[in-house]
């Protein structure tokens, strides 16, 4: 009885997403649900732009190609943007 390995490296790259806004100026606040369209809604603190996010870890195929994802109907209609983080950094 243990997590998805696939779904602990999506958790650390979350977290990582976090580091990196926070030390951008964003507020950042986290989805609590595991599914949903948007990962984190970000504020700028000297500016109020908001910001929603949708963090994906870097993934290639075995050929060594990057695995590029798309937004979904639902994510175009918020203008969720996707973050990719590299697992390896």
């Amino acid at each position: 009885m243990g997590r998805d390995p696939k779904q602990v490296i999506g958790d650390i790259s979350e977290f990582k997403a976090v580091i990196k806004f926070l030390k951008e100026g964003y507020m950042v606040f986290k989805n609590m649900s595991a599914i949903g369209p948007i990962d984190l809604v970000l504020v700028n603190q000297e500016t109020g732009e908001v910001r929603f996010i949708d963090v994906k870890t870097i993934s290639y195929r075995k050929v060594g190609t990057k695995i590029n994802r798309t937004t979904t109907t639902e994510q175009n209609k918020l203008k969720v943007e996707l973050i990719y983080i590299d697992k390896e950094d």
